[in-house]
């Protein structure tokens, strides 16, 4: 049977997730995803812009930060099926640390 991978996202990436991403948010939030990645779902990549990324988001403000800031933290980000092509699962922080990740938010620039 052939071994599949997975891309192993850059840590310079960024990471965009709507709302306002309090810890209860975030905790609400958390899904297990149908590839059995349990997390939050965020937008990621590493060659666009935090405009580009939020197009995804219907929220009026979003949270960024990077992939290396949540490997950092001890989480990481798994890139999932989603809303777009650009769509991953946040996944090993507690609802506090992906909040203080995701803070303080910005107003989604897709939205303007």
């Amino acid at each position: 049977m052939p071994k599949t991978t997975v891309e192993r996202i850059p840590d310079e990436a960024l990471v965009v997730r709507g709302g306002r991403n309090s810890p209860e948010d975030i905790q609400r939030a958390i899904r297990t995803h149908p590839s059995g990645i349990t997390g939050i779902s965020i937008e990621c990549a590493v060659e666009l812009s935090i405009a580009e990324l939020a197009l995804a988001i219907p929220h009026g403000q979003v949270g960024v930060t990077t992939v290396g800031k949540v490997r950092s933290e001890g989480g990481d980000v798994i890139r999932t099926s989603g809303r777009s092509l650009n769509h991953a699962t946040l996944t090993g922080l507690t609802p506090e640390k992906a909040s203080l990740l995701l803070t303080p938010r910005i107003p989604n620039p897709s939205r303007t």
